[in-house]
């Protein structure tokens, strides 16, 4: 390639980097102000989860810099919320809040050191394998629903409790390895004959689930797996539209697998990501929502900005779970 066409590519490659840098910067001047005295972002546990998950993925460390103080006042407010057995239900989100509040205790845990963290991380955990171990039919077993006591399945609500399984694993946690390959058969079975993931065994797929079904398996450690590689495929063959369904829980999901599969995949789902997100910021520096919402729109706007920025930030892998 031509020294001229190389150095052009390498300015228009940064000019593009500082431009998301600038959006996710004034991202979190958005959330700042949303943050409230008790340390929460938002009434609803998962949303709240998600936007302290935000700050960890760019970078601020609990008790450390700028944002120190508030990620701790963050993680204080998501201990407050956990209860005697252990579950983070409260204030909406169910098995949801539940398992983005152990990710983000996890992800915590990971870059630096709080006994508090800790010892809400395993009840946490503890929590999540005594749902898992409650008695479901063949099809449904290893995975997770809306409630702890729940009877069947399904792959949104699988995905954040085995992702929170795993980054507590990686802090010394002790999880079995039978629940983390119970909880991949699982998933396994939602894959989809045409490619990509269903909701639940049999279902067809979605661009949502086929991300989470792909990150699932991916934390697991089968990055190579047949039904991780057809997910792919399968997203790229339909590619990315801001008129999706769900627009904001697939563009997080999606970016994370396709982040960890590299090469053209990640370059060509980073393009159409940031294309989109860069269109959609509003002025005040959160996200809109998209046509199709649904319903996303019960997050509000810490819900949208929150899952734009953790999309956006990805490629700086500060969040220990997701590194590749």
């Amino acid at each position: 390639m031509p020294k001229l066409i190389c150095l052009f590519v390498a300015v228009s490659a940064t000019a593009a980097e500082t431009e998301v840098d600038r959006a996710v910067d004034r991202g979190f001047e958005f959330l700042r102000k949303c943050q409230r005295e008790d340390g929460a972002f938002d009434q609803n546990i998962a949303v709240h989860g998600l936007a302290v998950m935000a700050f960890l993925a760019r970078g601020h460390v609990p008790g450390s810099g700028p944002d120190g103080e508030r990620v701790e006042r963050g993680l204080a407010f998501t201990i407050s919320e956990q209860r005697e057995d252990g579950a983070i239900l409260g204030r909406g989100g169910r098995m949801y809040g539940h398992g983005i509040s152990a990710l983000l205790l996890a992800e915590a845990a990971g870059m630096s050191k709080n006994d508090r963290v800790q010892v809400a991380l395993r009840k946490a955990c503890e929590l999540i394998l005594r749902a898992q171990a409650h008695p479901k039919s063949k099809q449904h077993q290893g995975g997770w629903r809306y409630e702890p006591h729940s009877a069947d399945a399904d792959i949104s609500v699988t995905g954040w409790q085995l992702l929170a399984l795993r980054a507590a694993k990686d802090c010394g946690v002790n999880v079995p390895a039978d629940a983390i390959e119970q909880a991949v058969g699982f998933v396994k079975r939602c894959a989809s004959r045409d490619g990509g993931f269903g909701y639940q065994p049999g279902g067809g797929p979605g661009l949502a689930r086929t991300g989470c079904g792909m990150v699932s398996l991916q934390m697991c450690g089968h990055y190579d797996a047949e039904e991780v590689r057809r997910g792919a495929e399968w997203v790229r063959k339909r590619g990315l539209r801001w008129e999706d369904d769900h627009f904001y829980y697939a563009i997080y999901y999606v970016t994370q697998a396709m982040y960890q599969r590299g090469g053209d995949d990640w370059l060509w789902w980073k393009s159409q990501l940031e294309h989109i997100l860069l269109q959609h910021q509003k002025a005040d520096g959160s996200w809109e929502f998209a046509p199709h919402a649904g319903n996303e729109r019960q997050g509000g706007p810490v819900y949208t900005t929150s899952m734009a920025i953790l999309s956006l930030c990805v490629q700086y892998h500060y969040l220990p779970a997701y590194q590749r």
